[in-house]
């Protein structure tokens, strides 16, 4: 069995997408980071793929499940015993929102993953214990491995600077919007919010990016002619928050805990859980559009 040690440095260099921010987080040199996670590819054979933010394993089939057991062993020490710390991600938004302050035994992310695809791989990967999800419609359902338990529900809605052509004007029509740029990310990252917002004239500038960052998304609109969405709680940590625009998406965007469906009853997933649903209960008192949703 791996040390805990050994792994922990191996799995926070693919969470976190480099030695040097892991051993931040971890509290210890980058040498010693770089030297366990040699240690565990040549244990297993295998080898790191660099992506553009993170790294995926590589390696004979026996090999990647031999890995995939130890992080299983390792997650229950974290989840049923209590002896290590927990581990939650979350967007830009629903970390500030929700998992300030951490609960007691849990450690968190940056909070600047893009997407669901990383999120979610270290997810089933067992790299990380749990994932605030905010993307309804595009949040995982009926899917074998991971349970998707909703929080909070909320309208997305077409945002723009203060100083936009459109702020203001009643009763847009598809026309109006076509005329102006509108952000998205690449394609096939939110399938089924990206065709509802192709259909509507949106959607069409794309933006690239490995970690999240203001300047690089929302910061776009400082042009005063580009568009994007957002919900109240993006709106409400933004220390200068755009304007909404009288439009309908059609989009509800929400907040949800996914979790792997067999961790599900230990303690640290309903500690976690516990805590969320209070917390949500709080917000969703505090938005007149935000709804409650179960707990």
């Amino acid at each position: 069995m791996l040390s805990h040690e050994q792994l922990c440095a191996y799995d926070y260099n693919c969470w976190f997408g480099n030695g040097r921010n892991a051993a931040k987080k971890l509290g210890i040199n980058q040498s010693s980071v770089s030297r366990n996670t040699r240690n565990v590819l040549q244990i297993f054979s295998l080898r790191s793929i660099r992506g553009a933010s993170s790294w995926c394993v590589d390696g004979p089939a026996d090999s990647v499940e031999l890995l995939q057991a130890e992080r299983a062993v390792h997650q229950l020490m974290r989840l049923q015993r209590g002896s290590l710390p927990c581990r939650v991600e979350a967007n830009y938004w629903a970390g500030p929102t929700l998992l300030q302050p951490l609960p007691e035994g849990w450690i968190s992310g940056d909070f600047d993953l893009v997407g669901m695809e990383q999120p979610l791989r270290l997810l089933r990967d067992r790299v990380i214990d749990a994932w605030l999800g905010s993307y309804q419609p595009d949040l995982p359902g009926d899917d074998p491995e991971l349970l998707v338990i909703d929080l909070l529900r909320m309208p997305l809605h077409l945002l723009g600077h203060r100083a936009h052509p459109l702020v203001g004007v009643q009763r847009l029509g598809p026309g109006d919007l076509a005329v102006f740029p509108s952000l998205s990310l690449p394609s096939g990252w939110f399938p089924v919010t990206e065709s509802i917002l192709k259909q509507q004239n949106l959607w069409t500038d794309a933006v690239r990016m490995s970690r999240y960052d203001s300047a690089s998304w929302e910061g776009l609109c400082e042009d005063q002619i580009t568009l994007t969405y957002g919900q109240c709680l993006s709106q409400a940590i933004s220390k200068d928050p755009l304007a909404i625009l009288d439009w309908d998406l059609g989009l509800l965007s929400g907040e949800a805990l996914v979790i792997s469906r067999d961790v599900a009853h230990t303690s640290g997933i309903q500690m976690l859980l516990a805590i969320l649903q209070s917390r949500a209960a709080a917000v969703a008192a505090c938005h007149a559009d935000c709804d409650l949703v179960g707990g």
